[in-house]
């Protein structure tokens, strides 16, 4: 047992002069995937000088991270779209040129991807995937993938659940335009509306809901009176409510 203790202890320290001495870096190959529309908030031409200004940071500081590791970081535009995504990590992991991805944000694009990492040990960093299915299959389906995005529908879910209950409202209506905000994020008013709904149904299955996709070709103010009308609406009780804050 002794000599085997003093083996374990020599070979971590090989492993740790070995580490030291190395004059050449490893390489860390990041595969970014992100749309070159400019249009969208996470653009290519937006993300990139943050994501420069990261390794720049790295390369610059007392971090001993520049004495051991080169960072790699390739571009290819995912289209927001649920094909060119996924064949687009394809062609980045067949040709060994990734280590972790950075995207895709759209939801329909990290989808697939997301759920093929786990198979090639990738792990997968997103600042979107705001879908409800990447909350309940977290840990299952999308095991390595990490959402940094400041907000995702499920917290919107939690939000309307606590004002419902607070005020004790038993009915909710929810109108919706599909392609409400595409601009952003394709599909993005329907997930949102998704993820309420089954939320609020798994939580609280007694709120009585009902939800109604919006026509561009009808006037909003019939719309609103056919319906929400008396079904959805009622007299307003002001009763302990809370002051909105100054």
């Amino acid at each position: 047992m002794a000599s085997l203790g003093w083996t374990v202890l020599l070979f971590v320290i090989q492993l740790f002069y070995f580490s030291c001495t190395s004059t050449k870096p490893v390489d860390v190959k990041i595969a970014v995937l992100l749309p070159s529309d400019d249009s969208r908030l996470f653009s290519i031409r937006h993300i990139q000088p943050a994501i420069n200004l990261a390794i720049d940071k790295l390369n610059q500081g007392k971090t001993i991270l520049k004495n051991y590791y080169n960072f790699v970081v390739r571009f290819n535009d995912s289209m927001c779209n649920i094909a060119e995504g996924i064949n687009k990590a394809i062609h980045f992991y067949i040709k060994r040129e990734v280590d972790v991805f950075f995207g895709p944000v759209c939801d329909f694009a990290v989808a697939p991807v997301a759920r093929q990492v786990g198979f090639w040990n990738i792990p997968l960093i997103s600042g979107g995937a705001m879908a409800r299915d990447f909350s309940v299959y977290r840990n299952s389906t999308y095991q390595l993938l990490t959402r940094v995005g400041p907000f995702n529908f499920r917290s919107m879910s939690d939000f309307f659940y606590e004002m419902l209950k607070y005020y004790k409202w038993q009915k909710i209506k929810l109108l919706y335009s599909k392609t409400g905000q595409d601009y952003i994020i394709n599909g993005l008013c329907h997930l949102a509306i998704e993820a309420v709904h089954y939320d609020l149904d798994s939580v609280s299955p007694k709120i009585t809901q009902d939800y109604f996709r919006l026509d561009a070709k009808r006037d909003i103010s019939e719309i609103l009176r056919e319906e929400i009308s008396r079904d959805f609406g009622g007299k307003p009780n002001f009763v302990n409510v809370m002051p909105y804050p100054s």
